[in-house]
């Protein structure tokens, strides 16, 4: 067996610092946006989502646009507000989507296109895990592809449908998809192939629309949140990996502030976490920018 290091340990590690809960650096209050920017965040009917909603409206968006299932419109009608209460000032509007229907992501992108005319930052949230499977020949074929549905097209439908409308702003440009670390591991006890490959596709998928659409002003990039305790890993996660469920449900939100406080065109199509001490990930910019890491390539040693 291959003595390399692990890829999950190298993302773990890059900074010597890291965090479980925002840090006074990634404290919404304290990066207030610098313009009055629309935030649209898909997913935000709970959890990680939910979280990333309550940042942007500390942080002052001029717009929050949520959006979720029509299954969820519950949930979202509670966090929107949980949002007045955050700061009443920041308006709110609620949207149904299905991310896995190109025709309802068509229509999300027309409805904010007629409510606000324009959109500055987008954050897909919305992710599915499926049942830990560890091996190919086991399991459901169908859930392999349910997890595909959401974690791979569901991307590609949010960046084909609202890429041409983040184009059009003159503000912050920036696409965020909620990645995972996943996207890296390739055995273990939590080495689960369908939610494994769908997320480094996805995070493959972020580096193709910095590739294709940066010189367009257009910023993209992927967010680890770390080991959180979701509804949705409360139903999955294997017990041998419960106990590292320890992150806060706020610390990806407080990031993703962060990413968008000042646009960081050097972190273009990257693979980032919510865990990183953001002192010391500036420190490292220029080796970043200089050997083109947090992305994904093929080794071929010292030839």
């Amino acid at each position: 067996m291959s003595q390399r290091t692990k890829d999950i340990t190298l993302a773990a590690t890059l900074t010597k610092t890291s965090y479980s809960k925002p840090s006074a650096a990634l404290d919404p209050q304290n990066n207030n946006l610098p313009t009055a920017l629309n935030v649209l965040i898909i997913g935000a009917s709970k959890g990680i989502g939910a979280g990333i909603a309550h940042a942007y409206a500390k942080a002052g968006a001029a717009n929050l646009i949520l959006a979720a299932r029509a299954s969820s419109a519950q949930d979202l009608a509670a966090v929107e507000q949980e949002i007045k209460d955050v700061n009443p000032t920041v308006p709110t509007s609620c949207f149904d989507v299905d991310i896995t229907s190109s025709q309802s992501v068509a229509e999300l992108t027309q409805d904010i296109k007629k409510t606000f005319n324009t959109l500055d930052i987008v954050i897909l949230n919305s992710g599915y895990s499926g049942p830990v499977v560890l091996k190919i020949a086991d399991g459901d074929p169908q859930d392999f592809h349910d997890v595909f549905d959401v974690n791979v097209h569901g991307t590609y439908l949010v960046a084909h449908h609202l890429i041409p409308l983040l184009k059009e702003s003159n503000g912050a440009k920036t696409f965020i998809a909620v990645g995972s670390f996943a996207a890296l591991i390739t055995s273990g006890h939590i080495a689960n192939t369908a939610y494994c490959i769908s997320k480094f596709a996805q995070a493959r998928l972020i580096e193709f629309l910095a590739e294709q659409y940066g010189a367009e002003g257009i910023l993209s990039v992927a967010v680890h949140p770390g080991a959180v305790n979701t509804e949705m890993a409360d139903k999955t996660t294997p017990e041998s990996f419960r106990p590292y469920l320890t992150d806060d449900v706020g610390l990806c939100g407080a990031f993703c502030v962060w990413l968008c406080q000042e646009k960081r065109v050097w972190l273009n199509g990257r693979l980032l976490s919510a865990r990183w001490d953001v002192d010391e990930l500036l420190e490292k910019k220029d080796r970043i920018e200089g050997q083109d890491l947090l992305k994904f390539g093929f080794r071929l040693g010292g030839t």
